[in-house]
């Protein structure tokens, strides 16, 4: 390895501690009461070095966004990338019940994109840091699109459906149903419903009104 290559990848690693710090801190204190001071601490590293990297507390924010998007992306992927036996409606389902998993899985990481994603951002459009979180989010939205199309195109979804729009109100209700499932378990039990009728009946839902 010479000594670019080497450089290179000792800046990722420094790169990857101080996420992995900021996520520590983040998801212990709640985004808005953590420090920058408090994230160069846990890391081991001083401010200079963490200012080299990261020039806001937004900029990690958006880079912890852009891990949850990836481990959603990477969990779709693994789930549908070989399913090619099944109908586009099927995939749907299988695509909702990933999207639960994960929330289960990364409850922190779900809660940061939901709470923060959508939120007025200081940074810039072509902040590099922003621009990936963006752009990871935007694949999953297409999982959905992709999925609809398809099954559009085998018969199994409704064909006057309007794909985009379908597509955002889907992912809408998968937050706000996971949001639920996430927050509010002792409701769900007062109301005699167990987490796994409630997605169950989402689904039931959103098949009647879009199965072809």
């Amino acid at each position: 390895m010479g000594t670019t290559e080497r450089r290179e990848q000792e800046r990722n690693i420094r790169r990857e501690d101080i996420i992995n710090a900021a996520e520590k801190v983040f998801f212990l204190k709640g985004y808005e009461s953590s420090t920058m001071d408090e994230v160069a601490k846990i890391a081991e590293y001083s401010k200079k070095t963490l200012y080299s990297y990261f020039q806001s507390k937004e900029q990690l924010l958006q880079s912890i966004i852009y891990r949850a998007f990836w481990t959603l992306n990477k969990m779709v992927k693994e789930e549908l990338g070989d399913k090619t036996n099944l109908t586009g409606l099927a995939k749907l389902k299988r695509l909702g019940e990933t999207f639960i998993e994960f929330t289960s899985r990364y409850p922190k990481y779900f809660e940061t994109f939901v709470l923060y994603n959508s939120a007025n951002s200081e940074l810039s459009k072509d902040d590099e840091f922003k621009r990936a979180s963006d752009n990871e989010g935007e694949i999953t939205l297409a999982y959905l699109v992709k999925v609809l199309e398809e099954g559009v195109s085998d018969n199994s979804i409704r064909n006057d459906l309007h794909i985009q729009k379908t597509a955002f109100v889907l992912y809408a209700n998968i937050i706000g149903i996971s949001s639920l499932v996430l927050n509010k378990e002792g409701y769900l039990r007062e109301q005699l419903l167990s987490a796994e009728e409630l997605i169950q009946e989402m689904f039931q839902l959103i098949e009647r009104s879009i199965e072809k």
